[in-house]
């Protein structure tokens, strides 16, 4: 089995120092493996590689290896800092120091640029990075530093420092556990105009910050937020993104993102036992979906359907997404608005390929009747579809009827699943018999 690249680096490390215990020498005539002056006579850059490999603990450790190697530690462009490379046995506290200190320590003694700085704490729910955390990122804020990922904890939860806005050169960025206001965000003539990504998780919203954020990151392509809580408006306009993906709790979404090719929204709800009714969303959808033009791939999830007004069904221009390929819903078939919706998603996609409904009752405000069946079978509604997945599928009336009309329209389908919840006899036998009635269709 071939080296990880890792392993490596800790073999041609670990030969050094048995050498060094052992007083070999190059003069000997049985040279050993690695030569005495191998590992001193590297070339800076490769060193650094070395070290950027190893758990920063075993990085500090190469100090011992030689004059040469005493202060390149000092200098590292790359460095990932992990709770749980601290462990204590059962002292959580005396751990959370050491790393705290270590971390501390390791910053001040640093000299030179950091071009990547990773924070992991998740391993310890309970370590709390406290006022650290704004000093490190004030340090890392004069290091031209270029991706910073920071995988705090949930409770560790923290206000993103000032001086983060500092660092313009980012190209990546990954928060976990943070606050957004907009109290420190940049001018938009600042901001950063070199990041390409960017990945929130569990993160807090106040106002329109996110927007204000998205809007400082001229050349952002990718967008991805899970956990997402928020109570103010969220306007994002960008005409770089390509790649968009929300999760969470939000009350109202405006998106302008007219170069999309993958959309994924997944809106959360409180329930009425959080002590509060149901809140809703005023998600101009609309708007969103006819502004898109380069759309590949769809997916709406959780109760975003629930968003959608009647009026998206009379479109002044009907649209054709010409490189939508994937739709993946959250869907109640048996909902007349929510199956008008998808219908009109279908009918606008002629080269749809895969279609996954992930389907749920709701209690429909207005219920379909036969709506499916009642679909004219000329219009060909799914006739590229390769690969349909339904999934919860309870046998109902409305996932029976749409079920009939895709195996009937859908000429060169090579697959379909179906993960159904416990369904009876009769419910299979229905099954069984549109599956034999498409082979008939075929032959």
């Amino acid at each position: 089995m071939p080296m990880s690249e890792t392993e490596l680096v800790r073999l041609v490390l670990t030969v050094k120092v048995y050498q060094m215990d052992h007083g070999s020498s190059p003069t000997k005539k049985c040279k050993s493996v690695v030569d005495e002056d191998f590992l001193s006579n590297l070339p800076e850059a490769l060193r650094d590689k070395i070290l950027c490999c190893l758990p920063i603990k075993e990085a500090v450790g190469t100090c011992l290896l030689s004059r040469s190697w005493r202060y390149t530690r000092a200098s590292m462009t790359e460095l990932m800092f992990r709770r749980a490379d601290f462990a204590s046995g059962n002292d959580s506290a005396d751990g959370d120091r050491r790393f705290l200190k270590f971390t501390d320590m390791f910053l001040f003694l640093h000299n030179g640029p950091i071009l990547k700085f990773g924070l992991n704490t998740i391993a310890n729910e309970m370590v709390s990075t406290g006022g650290h955390l704004y000093r490190w990122m004030l340090m890392l804020s004069r290091n031209k530093i270029k991706e910073i990922q920071l995988q705090t904890s949930i409770r560790d939860s923290y206000k993103v420092p000032s001086s983060f806005f500092s660092c313009d050169e980012l190209e990546y960025v990954y928060l976990r556990a943070c606050v957004f206001t907009s109290l420190h965000l940049p001018h938009l003539s600042e901001g950063f105009k070199q990041l390409h990504t960017l990945r929130l998780e569990h993160v807090t919203v106040q106002g329109n910050s996110l927007g204000d954020l998205v809007a400082s990151c001229p050349n952002l392509e990718k967008l991805n937020i899970r956990g997402l809580c928020s109570k103010s408006n969220i306007n994002i306009r960008s005409t770089k993104l390509k790649m968009l993906k929300i999760e969470g709790q939000f009350t109202h979404l405006n998106l302008h993102a007219p170069y999309l090719t993958s959309i994924w929204i997944r809106l959360e709800l409180k329930s009425e036992t959080d002590g509060a009714s149901t809140a809703r969303c005023n998600f101009n959808l609309s708007p969103f979906i006819a502004s898109l033009s380069d759309v590949e791939t769809i997916r709406f999830h959780g109760h975003i359907l629930e968003c959608v007004e009647h009026e998206f069904l009379i479109l002044k221009q009907p649209k054709l997404f010409n490189r939508l390929t994937e739709i993946s819903l959250e869907i109640n078939l048996g909902d007349l608005k929510e199956a008008n919706f998808a219908l009109c998603l279908f009918q606008q996609a002629p080269n749809l390929r895969f279609v996954k409904l992930k389907l749920i009752s709701r209690n429909s405000v207005v219920p379909t009747v036969h709506f499916w069946e009642s679909i004219d079978r000329d219009v060909c509604l799914f006739q590229n579809v390769e690969v349909l997945g339904l999934f919860d599928y309870t046998g109902s009336i409305a996932e029976l009827g749409f079920l009939k009309l895709l195996l009937e329209d859908a000429p060169v389908l090579r697959k379909v699943g179906i993960i159904d919840k416990g369904l009876d006899r009769n419910v299979l036998k229905n099954l069984l018999k549109l599956e034999e009635h498409q082979r008939m269709q075929k032959y």
